[in-house]
């Protein structure tokens, strides 16, 4: 491993982590708004990554339900993207790096993804040999035998997770260790990339490397193996709870946020040191976009707070306010809806804020909205 090469973007990344997260800990007025606000900014950044745009404020709507319009196909995978980060961010770190835990994230169960590939292969198996004069199939032989060792290779798996070791994986086609070959589409299996990418897990635990570079290794296996097909934004949501564990337990650093500011684009291509070197330069715009929104939000709560200070003590002005702090943007039919005043009460809140008032966002008299950007 290049160390020496990884030695700046290593350490510029776990102190960019280590810094918001300790400014998060150190101020826990703003922890709620600032997760609250984090999960919708790195779930758009997670669909940008992916090629797909979907827009802050249509999120934003779509969750709160004052959307005007019927949601398209990236918006919904875009609400469903924001409620598994979520449900990752309440959930307990050692609960999620397994098998069970990641199929319960995506809601599978354990049991069914089984049956349907344990029956997917029967039938590739079983239906597509043609029958011989003696009533046998020509493969059928080699099918037992196939069979027989992966039972074989189960059982001698078993034995060494009974006696505490690490089981040795023969045909293991991505290590963290291990470089794919310069313009090779070779992939493993799909029935074992995510047993492969949790025993990476395993393996760099193992090793007890730092945790920003495990985290980085990680998700380069992810990337390299694709267990999920069907969720590539999961892997970058796993290397933020893996952070959360081991580095930033007050918070889940917006990953995905960082690495799409980052200058630079992961390649299958390049080599591990390059491969590796981007990712960290992307963690550690993670950790400066989350000092940054701090920011914001600081200068903007002393500003509201002290419209609060003469307010009566049944107001629902620092309700008002609280909408500010963990939305990324408000209008008045979200203000409505969240505190159960009217269109009125609404506008006399503005008004008592006057310029205090955070920036307005859309230059428009009908259709307005507000937000700490």
């Amino acid at each position: 491993m290049p160390w020496a090469r990884l030695a700046g973007p290593l350490d510029g990344a776990g102190r960019a982590l280590t810094r918001a997260d300790e400014r998060l800990r150190r101020s826990p007025e703003l922890a709620e708004g600032f997760c609250a606000r984090a999960h919708f900014f790195d779930t758009c950044a997670a669909m940008a990554l992916d090629g797909e745009l979907v827009h802050l404020e249509d999120l934003v709507l779509h969750d709160a339900g004052t959307d005007k319009r019927a949601p398209t196909h990236e918006l919904t995978r875009a609400a469903r993207l924001l409620g598994l980060r979520r449900r990752m961010d309440r959930l307990e770190f050692s609960g999620l790096l397994s098998r069970t835990g990641i199929f319960s994230l995506i809601g599978q169960h354990q049991e069914e993804a089984d049956q349907a590939r344990s029956e997917e292969h029967a039938g590739s198996a079983g239906g597509g040999g043609r029958l011989e004069p003696g009533g046998e199939t020509p493969d059928r032989d080699q099918d037992e035998t196939d069979l027989l060792a992966e039972l074989d290779e189960v059982l001698q798996r078993s034995e060494h997770l009974a006696l505490g070791m690490i089981p040795p994986r023969t045909n293991r086609a991505a290590h963290f260790a291990v470089q794919p070959e310069p313009g090779s589409d070779h992939t493993p299996k799909p029935e074992t990339r995510l047993e492969d990418w949790l025993a990476v897990v395993t393996d760099v635990k193992a090793e007890k490397l730092p945790p920003v570079l495990a985290a980085a290794l990680l998700l380069d296996a992810w990337h390299i193996l694709r267990p999920i097909e069907s969720w590539p934004e999961l892997g970058r949501f796993l290397t933020g709870a893996f952070l959360k564990g081991e580095m930033t337990p007050n918070h889940t650093p917006m990953l995905c946020a960082g690495l799409r500011k980052s200058p630079f684009r992961w390649r299958r291509q390049d080599a591990l040191g390059t491969r590796l070197s981007a990712l960290l330069t992307g963690f550690e715009q993670a950790g400066a976009e989350s000092s940054r929104d701090l920011d914001r939000l600081q200068l903007a709560r002393d500003r509201l707070m002290r419209c609060c200070a003469n307010s009566r003590r049944h107001s629902r002005l620092p309700e008002f306010i609280s909408l500010f702090l963990t939305r990324p943007l408000v209008t008045i039919p979200m203000a409505r809806q969240d505190l159960g005043v009217t269109a009125a009460a609404v506008d006399h809140m503005i008004r008592q804020l006057g310029p205090a008032m955070p920036r307005e966002l859309t230059g428009r008299n009908r259709y307005r909205a507000w937000g700490v950007l």
